[in-house]
């Protein structure tokens, strides 16, 4: 496996890790119905962000330096609000579409893919204010351990 997608993969699972951990803590914590996959949508949404993140700015330009792993790790603590939050509207779609289920409290079907992505965009602004200086933060820590042991 090329070095590069090896390091790349190696900052989505840590970050994959940070989400699903703050997945946890959503799903014990949050009202409501529908957040019993959230866990899993946060861990993808980790790994997603933190792998391209990572291959973009800092393993694919071969820039291992404690700055640009930190912004990495920052960026993909940012974006993974968004990546989560459309993931779970998509799981939401794909439930209702081939089970008939994933409806509101109402019986209502989920909102559509499409306008899903001004929905992620709203949710992920509230989820950022409660949870984004730990994701961000994190990710930007884990970018910075990362770019020493993977830059050697």
């Amino acid at each position: 496996m090329d070095r590069s997608l090896k390091h790349s993969l190696v900052m989505g699972a840590a970050c994959g890790l940070v989400g699903l951990a703050v997945g946890l803590i959503v799903r014990s914590t949050a009202t409501g119905e529908g957040y019993e996959a959230f866990p899993l949508y946060a861990l993808v949404a980790g790994f997603l962000t933190g792998t391209a993140a990572w291959w973009l700015l800092v393993a694919r330009p071969g820039a291992y330096r404690g700055r640009r792993g930190a912004l990495a790790g920052a960026l993909a603590g940012l974006v993974a609000h968004y990546v989560c939050w459309y993931l779970m509207i998509l799981g939401s779609n794909i439930c209702y579409w081939l089970w008939g289920g994933c409806v509101s409290s109402l019986g209502e079907p989920p909102v559509d893919p499409l306008y899903g992505l001004v929905g992620a965009a709203t949710l992920s602004l509230v989820s950022l204010l409660l949870f984004g200086w730990l994701t961000i933060s994190a990710g930007a820590l884990i970018g910075f351990i990362l770019t020493r042991r993977q830059g050697r």
